[in-house]
């Protein structure tokens, strides 16, 4: 669990969120250690609890919120051989050019080289002839 601030707006438990790294304003602000600070750039967070404390922000409509966040399961491609659930596997992407399994192939948040826990098979799909499984992950460590 890590505790940061998002814009009150945003502030919704479930809601999902890309973390692109801190904008300019975040710079100086006192707050960025909390903010910006615990979090790692590209990758994915989902808000899991608000709490009741709010602060000024020139950057969300002028408040930002605390929440507690996880890094939530994202579905990527894998080799057939790899796909056992609860096995860890280093993350190597797939090579598959199709736009429509951009998603699957290389999704947001996650990194080649990430180690991740393979939680479930959830499908599969062909590309270039050849066939890959979708697994349900989760970033270890």
């Amino acid at each position: 669990m890590v505790i940061t601030l998002v814009g009150e707006k945003l502030a919704k438990p479930g809601l999902e969120f890309i973390y692109y790294g801190p904008a300019e304003p975040c710079k100086t602000c006192r707050l960025a250690r909390v903010c910006t600070g615990n979090l790692e750039p590209g990758r994915r967070y989902k808000i899991v609890r608000v709490r009741n404390i709010e602060h000024p922000c020139p950057l969300h409509e002028g408040k930002v919120r605390v929440v507690e966040v996880v890094e939530p399961a994202i579905e990527v491609a894998v080799e057939p051989r790899l796909a056992i659930v609860g096995s860890k596997i280093k993350l190597s992407f797939v090579d598959c050019d199709d736009p429509e399994k951009a998603e699957l192939v290389r999704p947001e948040g996650l990194f080649e080289g990430d180690t991740v826990k393979i939680l479930d098979i959830v499908g599969e799909f062909e590309c270039r002839g050849r066939t890959y499984k979708i697994v349900k992950v989760m970033r270890e460590g």
